[in-house]
């Protein structure tokens, strides 16, 4: 398989990288575990590799950093994870990790790219484990209907045979229908809220459109949470996890079968 290493990361300009992966602060790595274990849970009737597809109601809710961060803590365990940058329209995840972002998802789905020759790597600053990422590729006017094509479901269930798990950063429900039209092709969804900036309404509507399609929502990660903050210097090094990095709560919430 061939792979494009990440410079360290260390050396990212990018003033998001202490939010990502081994930058995160104890805190915010606990709560990222206790968002993996849960996830687990939810892979109980899941045979062979997971797909976990990460979206939100609107824009600026921290889907992406989400998305990172959860395939950096299942990278964590040893097992063989994907992280698929399928917000063509908006991609942010090869700026993020420092990565040429082409060839990506588009061009395999467009022309004749090999999956191998677009596969990167992430490597932690210790070298001690790693995750593969599939940039989002050239911008397509089309993206909606690329996500929907035979070949999207042909390149995901080839995949799928080489990961444990697969993480795909989506675009979000309110801004357009990617993630209702990939939904079919993912064992469920994780839908990132915003403390102070997700209204309800919104909310209420993204996961109406996610029933719509018969989606799985797994359950919701509110990010940006500041519940415990100003005490956190009362608990020492294992402070509360829903410190202002929030990304502890998660609610399991399978939808009822229909």
């Amino acid at each position: 398989m061939a792979e494009e290493k990440k410079r360290k990361s260390g050396s990212s300009k990018n003033d998001q990288s202490q939010f990502l992966c081994e930058n995160l602060t104890f805190a915010g790595k606990e709560a990222f575990k206790r968002l993996r274990t849960n996830l687990q849970f939810c892979f109980t009737d899941t045979e062979g590799c997971g797909v976990v597809g990460i979206t939100s109601s609107h824009p600026a809710e921290g889907k992406t950093v989400t998305a990172i961060n959860l395939a950096y803590s299942m990278a964590q365990l040893n097992k063989k994870v994907l992280l698929i940058d399928a917000d063509m329209r908006r991609a942010s995840i090869d700026s993020k990790l420092n990565m040429n972002p082409k060839p990506g998802l588009s061009n395999l789905l467009t022309e004749t790219n090999s999956a191998a020759g677009a596969l990167r790597e992430y490597i932690p600053k210790d070298d001690s484990f790693g995750f593969n990422v599939l940039l989002s590729g050239d911008v397509p006017p089309n993206p909606s209907e690329l996500l929907n094509s035979p070949r999207m479901a042909r390149l995901l269930e080839m995949l799928k045979t080489k990961f444990d798990y697969i993480v795909i950063d989506l675009p979000p429900v309110g801004a357009v229908s990617d993630a209702q039209t990939i939904s079919k092709l993912v064992d469920g969804m994780l839908v990132v809220i915003r403390e102070n900036h997700t209204s309800k309404y919104i909310l209420n509507e993204c996961i109406t459109q996610l029933n719509l399609t018969n989606s799985r929502i797994f359950g919701f990660v509110i990010n940006g949470s500041i519940a415990g903050a100003s005490k956190s210097s009362s608990y020492g090094k294992y402070g509360p996890y829903n410190s202002n990095y929030g990304y502890s709560n998660y609610y399991s919430s399978k939808k009822e079968e229909r």
